[in-house]
Parts: structure tokens; C-alpha cells; sequence
């Protein structure tokens, strides 16, 4: 082979081999466009999953923090009802001893009026006469204390509706909280193929 065959060979050579870099070289550069591409979709789709869950995050801790809140006016509102029927009972105990009292001295008023009635001898008549008046006495404070215990009953039975009807309204509250947290994780599960609803 001349020199010059060899000279032309080791140039058709270097072409071949400029030729093949430079179309390795732009392959190249289109495959990492194309997975620069793909990658930027991935990377937002990354960043949109962790946006959602950092608000499903924070919708769970916010309706956390409202249930806890409910349950602490709860625990407040129940023991002011306990307390209203404790004195309710209370007050109802007393009424029935009044009402007991009440009926056995009218009893005993009534008794010393029929004899007072029929006594003739003057030491017996005022002897009965002193009772007559302590029965009489006693029956008209019992009766006022009869009228101030009903009084604080229908008092106290008005404020425990009231008080009631509060506790009513938190255990609603936290029934709809209960309810909302169930719906969001049930939309927050993820779809099946990972998707999100």
C-alpha cells in the first residue's frame, strides 16, 4: 500500500470516528431532553403528592386540635349538668321532707283544733291553745319553705335544660367533626394505581 492509500485510510478513519462521536454526542443530548423532560413531570408530580399531603396534614391537626377543644367544653358542660342534678336531687329530697313534715303538722293542727273545740277545762284549753299556735306557726313555715323549694326546683330544672341542651350541642359539634375526619380519609386513601381522588 502507498502513502498515500494509507494517508486517505487514516483520514476516511477520523471522519468515521469525528462522525460517530458527533452523532453519539447528539443521540445523546436528545435522550437527556428527553429524560430532563420526564424528570421535571416526576419532580412535580413528587412536589404536588407532598403539597397534599402536607394539607391533609394539616386539615388532620386542625380537626384534631377542634375535636380536642369540643371533648375539653364537654368534660366542662357534663360536670355542670351533673352538678345541676345532684342539686335538683338535692333539693327534691328536701321538698319531700318538707311536704312529710307539712302534712303531719296540718295533722297535728287539725287534731288540736278539734280539741280545742271541745275542751271545756281552762288549763287543758290553754295548754291546747299554745300548741294550736306552734302548730300554726310551724304550718306557715313549712308553707313558705314548700313555695321556695318548688321555686328552686323549677329554677334549677329550667337552667339544667339550658345546661342540657349546651352539652347536646358540643356532642353534635363533635359527631359532625368525627364525620368530616372519617370523609377526609376516606378522599385522603390513596386511589388504586396511586392515584388521589
Amino acid at each position: 500500500m502507498s502513502r498515500r492509500t494509507g494517508f486517505f485510510v487514516i483520514c476516511l478513519l477520523a471522519l468515521a470516528v469525528i462522525g460517530l462521536i458527533s452523532l453519539t454526542a447528539s443521540i445523546a443530548s436528545t435522550g437527556s431532553s428527553a429524560q430532563g423532560a420526564q424528570g421535571d413531570q416526576t419532580l412535580q408530580a413528587l412536589l404536588s403528592e407532598v403539597h397534599q399531603l402536607r394539607l391533609a396534614i394539616q386539615r388532620s391537626n386542625l380537626n384534631t386540635y377542634h375535636a380536642q377543644i369540643t371533648i375539653e367544653r364537654m368534660k366542662l358542660q357534663q360536670q355542670r349538668v351533673d352538678r345541676l342534678q345532684a342539686q335538683i336531687g338535692d333539693v327534691r329530697q328536701q321538698l319531700a321532707e318538707t311536704r312529710k313534715r307539712l302534712s303531719q303538722t296540718s295533722d297535728d293542727f287539725k287534731q288540736a283544733e278539734i280539741i280545742l273545740a271541745r275542751e271545756t277545762d281552762a288549763a287543758k284549753r290553754a295548754d291546747t291553745e299554745m300548741r294550736y299556735r306552734d302548730y300554726k306557726s310551724e304550718l306557715d313555715e313549712l308553707t313558705e319553705k314548700e313555695q321556695q323549694q318548688r321555686q328552686a326546683e323549677i329554677q334549677l330544672s329550667a337552667q339544667l335544660q339550658l345546661e342540657q341542651a349546651k352539652l347536646n350541642e358540643l356532642n353534635e359539634r363533635l359527631d359532625t367533626l368525627q364525620r368530616e375526619l372519617e370523609l377526609q380519609m376516606s378522599t385522603d386513601k390513596p386511589q388504586p394505581g396511586g392515584k388521589r381522588p
